[in-house]
C-alpha cells in the first residue's frame, strides 16, 4: 500500500488495475471482513453443542451413592434430564421447520433465526430523483408549478390549482441551499406557493389548511399582509373575533392604505356590533318569556276576577250548571257520547269555580279579621298589640323575681356575718 496501486484482479479491466488511495482500500478491507464475520455468526446461529444432543450419562463407578432407603433418586434426576432434552429437541425441530419457509440466510435454520425488518414499500423513485436535482433545478422546477397553478387559479379551478401548489411545495422538501443567493431565491418561491395555496383553501373554506399555509409563511416573511389578511379571513369565519382583529390590525400597521385589509376590518366591526345586538335581544327574549311564563302561572289558578262576597260567582257557577243542563237537554240523539262530555266539562268547570269561591271567601274572612285585629290595636290607648302587653308583664314578673332573691340573699349573708 506504500506509494503502489493495489490490483483489481479483473480481467476485464482497460487498464488491469484500479487506482485507488491506501484510506479506501483499508476501508474496503475492513467493510469484507466485517461481511466474512457477520455471515459466519450467521452460520452458527444454531449450530448445538455435543452435551445437548448427548442422553443423560449414566452415574461413574466410585460416585456418591444417592440411593436413600429403596429409593434411588440418581435414576430420578436422569430421568427428568432426559425428559428436559427430549423437549429442548422438540422445540428446536419444530422452529427449524418454522424458520425453513421464511428465513433466507444460508445456515441452518432453528430458534435463533430472526424475521428481516422489511422497510417501505413505495417506490421513492421520484423522490429520489427531485434529491439528484441541483438546488437551481428544483426551484426553477418549483416556480414552473406555481405559474401553472395561477393559470388553473384564474380559471376558478381552485382544487387543480391547489394540487399544482403542493407539487411546488414539494420540491423544496428536498432542497438544502448553499448560498444566500439560493436561500432568498427559494424563499421568495416558496413564500409565493404557501400564500397562493392559502388562497385556494379560502375559496375553498377549509379554514385549518389557511392558518397552517399562512403560519408557514409568517415564518419566512414575519411582515406578510396576504398572510396576515388570509388569517384574518379565517378567523373572521369562524367569528374568533379577537384573533381575527389582531390578525387585520397587524396587516394594517404594514399596509394601512390596502383597500381589501380595510374592508375585511370593516366587515369584523359591523359584525362584531350585530353580534352584541342579537346577544342583548336574546337575553331580552328570555327574560320576557321567564316573565310571561311566570305571569301565566300566577294567573291561572285565579282564572280572571274573583268576585267579593262570592255572590255573583254562586250565581255564575249556578247559571253554569243551568247552561250545562239545557245544553244537556237540547242535544240529539245522535251525539249522545259527544253530549256526555260537553255535561262532564261543564261540571268540572262549575266544580273548579265552586273551588275559587270557596278560596275567594276565606281569603275576604282572613282580611276582615286582620282590619279587627287593627281596631282592636287602635282601643288601646298604649298603641300596644295585646302580644306585646302579655310579653312585658313576664318580664315584669321576671324582674320581681330576681328582686326577691336578691334580698333573700342579701339577708341570709347578714345573719351569717352577725353571728360571726
Amino acid at each position: 500500500l506504500s506509494g503502489s496501486r493495489p490490483r483489481c484482479g479483473i480481467a476485464s479491466c482497460p487498464v488491469g488495475m484500479c487506482t485507488t488511495s491506501p484510506a479506501a482500500y483499508e476501508l474496503a478491507v475492513k467493510l469484507c471482513n466485517e461481511y466474512d464475520r457477520r455471515k459466519q455468526h450467521e452460520k452458527q446461529l444454531n449450530v448445538r453443542k455435543d452435551a445437548d444432543l448427548r442422553p443423560a450419562s449414566q452415574p461413574k463407578e466410585g460416585a456418591v451413592s444417592r440411593t436413600v432407603t429403596e429409593i434411588d433418586y440418581a435414576k430420578h434426576e436422569q430421568t427428568a434430564k432426559e425428559l428436559e432434552r427430549q423437549e429442548q429437541e422438540e422445540h428446536f425441530a419444530r422452529k427449524k421447520e418454522e424458520a425453513s419457509q421464511w428465513c433466507t440466510l444460508d445456515h441452518e435454520h432453528g430458534p435463533e433465526c430472526r424475521r428481516v425488518v422489511g422497510g417501505c414499500s413505495r417506490d421513492h423513485q421520484r423522490e429520489w430523483n427531485i434529491y439528484e436535482k441541483s438546488t437551481a433545478e428544483k426551484i426553477a422546477a418549483a416556480d414552473r408549478f406555481r405559474q401553472e397553478g395561477n393559470e388553473v387559479y384564474k380559471k376558478q379551478n381552485y382544487g387543480l390549482a391547489a394540487v399544482h401548489y403542493r407539487k411546488a411545495l414539494l420540491q423544496f422538501d428536498y432542497t438544502f441551499p448553499d448560498t444566500d443567493e439560493e436561500e432568498k431565491q427559494m424563499n421568495d418561491v416558496k413564500l409565493a406557493c404557501l400564500l397562493n395555496l392559502a388562497a385556494c383553501k379560502c375559496q375553498r373554506e377549509e379554514w385549518d389548511e389557511v392558518l397552517t399555509q399562512c403560519r408557514l409563511a409568517l415564518e419566512i416573511n414575519p411582515r406578510s399582509v396576504k398572510a396576515f389578511y388570509r388569517s384574518g379571513l379565517a378567523h373572521l369565519a369562524r367569528d374568533n373575533f379577537d384573533l381575527a382583529r389582531d390578525a387585520l390590525q397587524s396587516a394594517i400597521e404594514v399596509e394601512p392604505k390596502n383597500s381589501e385589509v380595510r374592508t375585511a376590518y370593516e366587515k369584523l366591526q359591523k359584525k362584531m356590533v350585530d353580534y352584541k345586538v342579537r346577544t342583548k335581544e336574546v337575553c331580552k327574549g328570555m327574560i320576557a318569556g321567564e316573565s310571561e311564563e311566570a305571569s301565566t302561572v300566577d294567573e291561572e289558578p285565579l282564572g280572571g276576577t274573583v268576585p267579593p262576597g262570592g255572590q255573583t260567582s254562586t250565581a255564575g257557577s249556578d247559571a253554569a250548571l243551568n247552561l250545562g243542563e239545557t245544553a244537556g237537554t237540547g242535544a240529539t240523539k245522535d251525539d249522545k257520547s259527544a253530549e256526555g262530555d260537553a255535561a262532564e266539562e261543564v261540571q268540572t268547570d262549575a266544580k273548579l269555580r265552586r273551588r275559587l269561591v270557596d278560596s275567594a271567601e276565606n281569603s275576604v274572612q282572613d282580611t276582615d279579621m286582620l282590619h279587627k285585629g287593627e281596631d282592636d290595636h287602635d282601643d288601646d290607648p298604649l298603641g300596644l298589640s295585646p302580644k306585646a302587653v302579655h310579653r312585658l308583664l313576664k318580664g315584669a314578673v321576671c324582674l320581681g323575681l330576681v328582686s326577691l332573691l336578691a334580698t333573700c340573699f342579701v339577708a341570709v349573708l347578714g345573719s351569717v356575718h352577725n353571728e360571726q
